[in-house]
């Protein structure tokens, strides 16, 4: 059984219904995805009400802690990578 997204810890309603319409509609589709590929999908269908707080609460639902508890460092990393991914060459 897929457990709702919005169950999980660090991601609300709102989240998971954003989420759910670009295809990610469970944990298993998230891991899959990883939290920088789910967090770019939504920001290219969702561009003025995604925001980077989305990619540190899916990587932190993802290992299980509170989002705000996510490093500096890792949160620097998390943006660098999702930034590097919508430059366009």
């Amino acid at each position: 059984m897929k457990t709702s997204l919005a169950d999980h810890r660090n991601l609300g309603p709102i989240s998971a219904r954003r989420l759910a319409e670009v295809g990610i509609e469970s944990e298993a589709d998230l891991r899959a995805l990883g939290a920088v590929a789910a967090y770019r999908r939504a920001k290219h269908a969702f561009p003025r009400q995604v925001s980077l707080n989305l990619l540190y609460a899916l990587a932190a639902s993802l290992a299980g802690v509170d989002w705000r508890d996510l490093s500096q460092e890792l949160k620097a990393q998390l943006k660098a990578e999702a930034e590097a991914g919508s430059k366009k060459p």
